[in-house]
Parts: C-alpha cells; structure tokens; sequence
C-alpha cells in the first residue's frame, strides 16, 4: 500500500484549484449573488406587514421583480382551492374633436385578454393581476376612505388628489393607503392603453373607471346538484381618475394586440353621450 506525504496531497490540491478556469470561479460568484437577490425579494414579496414591507424594506422593488411571473399561488390545490373568476373592467371619458364628451361602455378588460388561446396557458394575465391587487388593497381601506375612493377624482396628475384625500379622510393606515395607490396606478394605467385602443381613434382619452369583479363560482362541494346557482358578485366602487400614460409604453403595439384579441372575443363596445359624474354602482359581472 503507497502512502502519500503531506507535500503531496498539497500539490495535488493545489493542481486542482489550478485547474478550475478564471471563468467558471466568475459565473459561480455571479449564480450565488442572483441567487441570493431572488431569495431576498422573494422574503420581500411574501411580508406580510405592508408597514415593515413598504416602510423599511423595497417593497415596491420586490413588487416589480415578481410580478406577474414569479408569483406563487398554492390556491388551486386543496383544502381551499380558488372559487371566483377574477376580471377588471375598464370605461373611458372621451372628448370628441366637436368638444361633445361621451362616456364608454363597461369592457371586461380579462375577458378580452383571455381570448387567446396562447395567453390562457399562462397563469397569470396583467388584468387579471391587476385586478387581484385591486380588490386586495381596497378591502385594506377603512369605510371613510372607499367612500371618498369612490368619488371623480380628476384634478392635477395621477393619483396625488386621490391619495391626499384618503389619507385626509383617514390617517391611521398610511401604508394601506399607499398600497392602494400602487394598485390603481397599475391598473389605470393598464386602463388607459385599453382605452386608447378601443376608443383613441374617436377623440382624447380624458380618464378612466376601472372595476375588479370577483364571480364566485359554483362551489366544488355543490357541482352536482342541479339547482346549484352561482353566488353574487362582489366588485370595487371607484370614481375617474385622470388618463395616464407612462414613458417607454408602447401604445401602438398595445393596440394592435389588445384589438386583435377584442375582435376573437367578438368585443366591440360603444360610446354613450354622458357626464363623469356618474359613478353608479350597476352590476358589471356577466
């Protein structure tokens, strides 16, 4: 049996370090620090104190790496699979060339987005993200504060006058009010490029009502029985908020998809001559 001396388990060590290239040590290091970045917002994603989350770590950050794709949903297994069909619905304000200013009909925004058969193998749809958010930071504010969301909210820019007056209606949940801002931003903004789509080539898109409907279905413990019926929908009560666009969108691209897929989904909603100041709380859902 040969032995082998110290010196020589030594060197061959050393001959295998020699051996590992420059390269890979580089491509290793840079693994383990995504790695460890994903880990990191995935921890982020998943506080579930939006104070802590938004307040002392990137929230907002972590939002953006994870939506739409990377979000992990367990609700379609058991014991508590998903039971409601989740859509947003969008309308738009429009000033015509002649001044005259008219109101859109109610589009089912996911329905039409889900009319390609290629988008429905994904599992998450941006309205349909969208409106889970929506529906989430909504259900967060207080009585006073969906009142006064459900209210026009249409001078200055963006969503400045609809923040200060949630929190000036109620200032004890900031981070709420926060979140919910965040959500509407996305989602009228999402808003805003549907509009111009179905509606740009008519005159200026002047603002936006957006709705998240939640369709309960059948529940599972029900599917056999005939006289099963579906329970009512639940939605969000939102006034107008201003159209907003947002540099590096594409709304031409937009169109171009969003109309495609609203002529499979045989969607073609009109024009009505109306004011803003409607903010009825009709059913939507189908």
């Amino acid at each position: 049996m040969s032995k082998t001396n110290g010196n020589g388990s030594e060197q061959q060590t050393d001959q295998r370090r020699e051996r590992v290239p420059q390269s890979a040590r580089i491509v290793a290091a840079v693994a383990v620090v995504l790695l460890g970045v994903h880990m990191f917002f995935t921890a982020v994603v998943n506080t579930p104190s939006t104070e802590i989350k938004y307040q002392v770590l990137p929230g907002a950050a972590a939002d953006q790496y994870a939506r739409p794709y990377l979000v992990q949903d367990y609700r379609i297994f058991a014991p508590d699979p998903i039971d409601t069909d989740r859509q947003l619905w969008v309308r738009a304000w429009i000033e015509r060339p002649d001044g005259e200013r008219v109101r859109s009909e109610w589009v089912n925004a996911s329905e039409v987005e889900l009319s390609d058969k290629y988008r429905r193998t994904l599992r998450k749809q941006l309205s349909v993200v969208g409106a889970e958010r929506l529906m989430g930071a909504y259900k967060k504010l207080t009585d006073d504060q969906r009142a006064v969301a459900e209210e026009n909210h249409l001078g200055g820019d963006g969503l400045y006058a609809l923040r200060d007056a949630l929190l000036e209606a109620d200032d004890s949940n900031p981070g709420a009010v926060r979140a919910f801002i965040r959500a509407d931003n996305f989602v009228s903004s999402y808003a805003t490029q549907v509009s111009l789509a179905l509606w740009g080539d008519q005159g200026e898109v002047l603002a936006v009502q957006t709705r998240a409907v939640y369709d309960p279905v059948i529940r599972w413990k029900d599917r056999h029985d005939p006289q099963a019926q579906r329970p009512a929908s639940s939605y969000t009560l939102l006034g107008w908020v201003p159209a907003m666009e947002w540099p590096g969108q594409d709304r031409e691209a937009f169109a171009k998809s969003f109309n495609a897929w609203a002529e499979q989904a045989g969607v073609t909603p009109g024009l009505e001559t109306s004011s803003p100041n409607d903010t009825s709380d009709e059913e939507v859902a189908p």
